[in-house]
């Protein structure tokens, strides 16, 4: 979604164009105060680590917050335990960066503030300890956290996940105009391409050899019909067949379709001239 700043600057354009300076106003506040960054991934997760680094809690839990509302309701449910999991990642590392700047007024602040959300979650019950610990980066439950590898890792998780939601996230029909421009210019192109061979052929008379050009139909437009002139010769063979069966029907060949219902009075005046044919087939069904 790298076109959406382009976007805000047209919207804007258009607003002072029309004369609408309320809204104008009104659209550079929230875009001073625009939480989700243009959907810009990489800015989102700086902004959270910015909220870490300054100890700054309440940002940082009204920024994830609003990410929580506006896209992670939205996803289906078996996104909830991941979206679960990162949260309580982040809130670990603002502990961690808390212990590691000597921090033990954040840290009660922290508790304080963070013990009514947390206190039932299995996953913390053991960080309830940490502001009575000496040296927590040596003790096994903690150590990993301290570590690089974890952080970087966290990270890294953080912007996939929220690169895959911005992704695949429902976006109103004004997003997608700069992937329909291109679109239409490529058809363009192509139909102008088209008319200049044209008029080459034309010119050149009627005699001249014309050399196949192959023009493949918009997606759009592939049906049924399409499909079927596209299979190969071995589908067609299978056609043919089919006809030779179809023309076969009711003509004696077939050994349903090519019986006639006869009344028994006929029926008793051919039996005798097909007997011999009745006992051949009673023993062809027997062997079977």
């Amino acid at each position: 979604m790298a076109h959406v700043q382009y976007l805000d600057e047209l919207i804007r354009e258009y607003l002072v164009h029309r004369g609408f300076g309320t809204t104008v106003k009104a659209l550079d506040i929230d875009l001073k105060s625009d939480k989700e960054k243009s959907f810009r991934v990489d800015k989102i997760v700086e902004q959270l680590v910015q909220f870490v680094n300054n100890y700054d809690l309440i940002s940082l839990r009204e920024l994830w917050g609003h990410l929580e509302t506006h896209m992670f309701t939205k996803l289906e449910s078996h996104f909830v335990p991941a979206t679960k999991k990162l949260e309580n990642a982040i809130l670990k590392l603002y502990l961690i960066n808390v212990i590691v700047n000597n921090k033990s007024e954040k840290m009660a602040e922290f508790f304080m503030k963070m013990t009514p959300e947390i206190h039932n979650q299995s996953e913390w019950k053991d960080w309830f300890m940490l502001p009575y610990i000496k040296n927590p980066e040596e003790n096994p439950t903690f150590s990993l956290h301290f570590t690089r590898q974890w952080q970087d890792t966290l990270l890294v998780s953080l912007h996939n996940f929220l690169a895959t939601i911005f992704q695949y996230m429902p976006t109103p029909a004004l997003m997608h105009f700069e992937e329909d421009a291109n679109k239409i210019r490529k058809l363009e192109e192509k139909n102008e391409s088209l008319k200049n061979r044209l008029a080459q052929l034309i010119d050149k008379g009627p005699e001249t050899t014309v050399t196949p050009c192959h023009v493949e139909p918009p997606l759009h437009l592939l049906d049924d019909f399409y499909i079927i002139a596209q299979e190969s010769t071995t589908t067609d063979n299978q056609a043919k067949s089919l006809k030779n069966l179809i023309r076969n029907m009711g003509t004696g060949s077939s050994p349903i379709l090519g019986r006639k219902e006869t009344s028994s009075n006929t029926n008793k005046k051919k039996l005798s001239t097909i007997t011999s044919k009745t006992k051949s087939s009673q023993n062809y069904f027997h062997e079977q």
